[in-house]
């Protein structure tokens, strides 16, 4: 059977968004240069830059007899960059660091990871406090610089929450996420904005974190940021990773910098599949105790009906003993992955074949790191868990044994199913087992090896399925950083609440740094609802929500209006490849409007999409424009209304767009084009 028409309208838009890199804000020679100056300004000749840590009590830099420097000849990187390896050696210390990096020639960016080894016979010197970054930015202008951050996912209406700190002499600024994984509490991206200019920093680390911002009184800021926890002695020939670190330079205001990542991000840290930049996709979201045959109608409905769902999503709870409560049980069977035969007797394979007849793919969910006691894995494999003495277990992916073990189980699966996406999430905190795992000199050791483990298995699953994605969760999107959002994306960003504001704001949030995420659409019929929680990806949940079995789709469900919302929707998610502006404050409340705005500059147009929620006596607003030519005129189009109106770029600038919405809660998209 040939895939449905309205699925290949999909795949037409997702070749379009491959084969258009959306460079919207262009880096200009000034930019560059800030960059070059940085790094000029970096002394290798005092020791490993720039990174610090101490040994045996004394900064690396300054150990007795110094450091013998050599960088290898640099290799060429696509688009015009290199990449360049610096090898710091002390004879008397007997260490080895080398410090790689990346430098680009689309964007004023560089990047680093340092590995430090042990070349002596015996124990290496106490390690402590290691740095992946200890340098001092010089922001442009005089005034007081400003860090921008945002608020961690953890389950809350609060999710990504945007903030702004200013940074004064003598007052030192601090963060560190709390359990263990990387975006909980606080996401390790940060903007340092200066007057007319800053720079934006990236950790790639998937485990707990720290980061210190100093400003000095002579304009500068220094940062500290790396592992959270590092005091230990390495083995003869032990070799271990930092945390890898983004410096990104730009001249502007914050949201130019904030672009700068958004299109870094897309160019350099996009998962591929199949050898090219992966697309979002549309998924449908169901649990994993419905019966087989439930699942079975639902595909052939949705290809009946000629809905563009890309992935059917089938969620935990379809593994354990027979017969079990999955709704209750679900969290209390990881580690024993056996199909549930009562309600999948024939497996996924009939699933997965039914969906592929039609051009859609399964995606399943697995939580391979949490192993309840008493499963398979726990009784089979005591000696590849870590125990706390309390609670679950967690399978150490920092054993090479125990990382092979799970990255071909989880191939075998991905292959036995036929699978095209691995949901995979993680519901613990691994702090506690990290640290009750590691010997008093040997802190922060168990953690660097389980998150190289984990990079290790992902890179393994996707380089023996190249067609594959990987879905992120953790608890919602308690792991998210430079390092995993190059490997997966989080279809679901949070286990927060299922509420339209919530999800607004949310998105609002999270679009400033990282431009591929989804969250649950859950009332079917419900344009505000939906356009709340649209995002460059979709996660249907029309027909159920929670832990427990779905029924068959109701026969007065409205697939005309699915229909219709589908095909607008296709027809703007290229522009979440954009640039992003906010054109409303950040507001939880219920009396408010949001909007915001996506602009492509490379073609010229754009969307913005306005929110009015249900409290809100204000029928009408002027929305502030961003990033158009003052004298160019533009076209402004109502996709609800069809009304068209007509603006120069500095009109819808100043005083601004008006938009009138008459429903409360009531929403518009709104598209924009240059005019010829």
């Amino acid at each position: 059977m040939n895939p449905s028409a309205i699925l290949k309208t999909a795949w037409l838009c997702a070749a379009a968004l491959v084969a258009i890199h959306a460079n919207a804000v262009t880096p200009d020679a000034r930019e560059y240069g800030l960059r070059q100056t940085w790094a000029a300004s970096l002394s290798p000749a005092a020791g490993p830059a720039p990174i610090s840590f101490l040994c045996d009590g004394k900064p690396g830099s300054d150990l007795a007899g110094g450091w013998t420097v050599h960088t290898n000849p640099p290799a060429a990187l696509p688009g015009g960059g290199e990449s360049r390896e610096t090898v710091y050696r002390h004879a008397g210390a007997a260490l080895e660091v080398r410090v790689a990096t990346k430098t680009f020639g689309d964007f004023p960016a560089l990047e680093w990871v340092a590995r430090i080894k042990n070349t002596g016979d015996k124990a290496s010197p106490l390690l402590e406090n290691i740095q992946a970054i200890s340098a001092a930015f010089a922001l442009p202008g005089d005034k007081t610089a400003t860090l921008h951050w945002a608020d961690g996912g953890v389950a809350s209406f609060d999710d990504f929450a945007p903030h702004a700190s200013d940074l004064k002499p003598g007052a030192p600024f601090s963060m560190r996420p709390g359990d263990g994984r990387s975006s909980s509490e606080i996401l390790p991206f940060f903007n340092l904005e200066g007057t007319g200019g800053g720079v934006v920093l990236a950790l790639g680390w998937s485990g707990r974190w720290s980061a210190d911002f100093a400003a000095a009184t002579n304009g500068q800021v220094r940062v500290q940021a790396g592992q959270a926890l590092t005091h230990l002695r390495l083995h003869p020939g032990e070799e271990i990773r930092t945390p890898s670190v983004l410096a990104l330079f730009y001249q502007g205001d914050r949201w130019r910098g904030q672009n700068l990542l958004r299109q870094f991000i897309l160019a350099h840290h996009r998962p591929a599949q199949n050898g090219k930049p992966m697309v979002s996709p549309i998924t449908c979201g169901n649990w994993g105790g419905t019966r087989a045959a439930v699942h079975l109608d639902n595909i052939r409905n949705f290809v009946r009906e000629k809905l563009p769902i890309e992935y059917y999503w089938i969620d935990a709870g379809w593994y354990g003993e027979p017969n079990n409560d999955v709704g209750a049980q679900w969290s209390q069977n990881t580690g024993r992955w056996i199909i549930r035969k009562e309600v999948y007797p024939d497996g996924f394979k009939p699933l997965s074949d039914e969906l592929k007849q039609s051009g859609r793919k399964l995606m399943l969910w697995f939580e391979p790191e949490r192993v309840c006691r008493n499963t398979p894995w726990h009784l089979d494999h005591k000696d590849w868990v870590i125990d706390r003495g309390q609670g679950d277990l967690l399978m150490n992916l920092g054993l090479p044994e125990a990382c092979q073990f799970v990255t071909d189980f989880v191939s075998r699966r991905i292959d036995e199913y036929g699978l095209g996406c691995y949901r995979q999430d993680f519901n613990c905190d691994p702090r506690a087992y990290w640290e009750k795992n590691d010997a008093p000199d040997r802190q922060g050791i168990s953690e660097i090896r389980h998150i190289e483990g984990l990079y290790k298995f992902w890179d393994g699953i996707r380089e023996q399925h190249p067609d594959l994605i990987i879905d992120n969760c953790a608890s919602g999107g308690r792991r998210l950083d430079l390092e995993t959002i190059g490997r997966a994306t989080p279809f679901w960003r949070t286990d927060g609440p299922r509420d339209a504001i919530a999800h607004q704001c949310h998105t609002y949030g999270l679009l400033a740094w990282i431009p591929l995420s989804s969250t649950s659409q859950d009332n079917a019929g419900d344009d505000y609802e939906f356009r709340s929680s649209m995002s460059s990806s979709l996660c249907i949940n029309w027909e159920h929500s929670g832990d427990g079995p779905s029924e068959p789709i109701r026969a007065n469900f409205p697939w005309e209006w699915a229909r219709r919302t589908f095909d607008t929707y296709l027809a703007i998610r290229d522009y979440y490849y954009g640039d992003y502006y906010p054109l409303t404050h950040y507001t939880k409340s219920a009396e408010d409007w949001m909007a915001y705005q996506l602009d492509r500059p490379d073609q010229e147009q754009g969307l913005i999409t306005v929110l009015r929620r249900p409290q809100c006596i204000y029928e009408a607003a002027r929305l502030p424009i961003r990033a158009l030519e003052p004298t160019a005129v533009y076209t402004f189009k109502n996709l609800d209304t069809g009304v068209e109106s007509r603006l120069t770029g500095a009109q819808a600038a100043q005083p601004g767009l008006p938009v009138g919405i008459t429903q409360r809660p009531g929403s518009a998209l709104i598209v924009y084009r240059k005019a010829k």
